[in-house]
């Protein structure tokens, strides 16, 4: 069970980064004046890694 728990902090882990990734990219084309465009993967990715952190606020890392 202690392995599970690493990939699960892992995946929490990668899942922070990847949302701090796309709101730098998001302030930045702000700044710019740009629109900011994400492909079909790169939403579901964002979608996914959102989900996940609500859902480790809610549930809790055991």
């Amino acid at each position: 069970m202690d392995v599970l728990n690493k990939i699960f902090l892992f995946l929490l882990i990668l899942s922070i980064l990847n949302v701090i990734r796309n709101s730098f990219f998001l302030v930045r084309n702000y700044m710019d004046g740009e629109r900011f465009v994400l492909s079909k993967f790169s939403l579901w990715m964002l979608g996914m890694s959102i989900s996940y952190i609500i859902l480790i606020l809610i549930d809790g890392v055991k």
